[in-house]
């Protein structure tokens, strides 16, 4: 599966050193996207160009194509900083990295080291969200309502990128939802699935109507900060039937 990585929030010198460094060391199975910022912390239209960015690849792509993204970006602890990365909640995996002016030695092999570490968590995490059976890790965030869910998304977006454990981490999470919301048949149905008291959420099987759908030959438009646009996780968490449970 093709992972994308953006490396953001670098200083024009810490770009300079990225340049240097060969794309294919960066993003060897998808594309690699970046800009520099002119000073300390994240222009207010920096999310939105990254998500238009990521937008008309995905575009580009056959609508079955998988495909993960993942961002590094410079931590400048302040409120830029938060608004870009809640930007892309819940559907990327982020990690903070160091800027260039506070790392000790060569600065692009710092950033090849840490686009492999992300690719790694990213495979990591798909061995529980690239599966075809019933698991709480593809509910519809939006959809499906309990805080315990949001909770559940809330704890992983922030933790995965730097959690030392993720098959523990997400088993615990796992654990949670099933405490809370403990799977159960619908009416007439045969297999098990999860209901938020108002709605059975059933997994489609095939039909994974859930996932980006071209919609630009057809007239139909989303703005690129619409998560259904960018069609990463949160496009992932729809592939479920969604029935009235009374």
């Amino acid at each position: 599966m093709p992972i994308d990585i953006v490396i953001a929030g670098l200083s024009v010198a810490g770009f300079d050193e990225l340049r240097r460094e060969s794309e294919r060391r960066l993003a060897p199975s998808g594309n690699l996207f970046a800009r520099p910022v002119r000073k300390p912390g994240y222009p207010k239209d920096a999310a939105l160009k990254y998500q238009q960015d990521m937008c008309d690849r995905i575009l580009a792509l056959p609508e079955t194509a998988q495909i993960s993204v993942t961002i590094a970006y410079v931590d400048y602890a302040d409120e830029t900083t938060k608004q870009f990365i809640d930007a892309f909640r819940p559907f990327a995996l982020v990690r903070p990295i160091e800027p260039l002016e506070k790392h000790n030695g060569a600065y692009g092999e710092y950033l090849v080291e840490q686009a492999l570490e992300l690719r790694s968590r990213a495979s990591r995490v798909s061995e529980f969200t690239n599966i075809a059976n019933v698991t709480p890790f593809l509910l519809p965030y939006r959809n499906f309502d309990s805080p315990h869910n949001e909770e559940m998304v809330e704890n992983l977006y922030n933790s995965l990128g730097v959690a030392d454990d993720i098959a523990g981490l997400m088993k615990t999470e796992k654990n949670k939802i099933a405490q809370y919301h403990p799977r159960v048949k619908p009416p007439k149905g045969q297999q098990s699935c999860y209901s938020d008291g108002r709605l059975f959420f059933k997994s489609p099987g095939r039909a994974r109507h859930g996932y980006f759908r071209h919609t630009r030959d057809r007239g139909i438009t989303h703005r690129a900060c619409c998560p259904r646009a960018v069609g990463l996780v949160e496009a992932t968490l729809t592939t479920f039937t969604m029935t009235a449970s009374r």
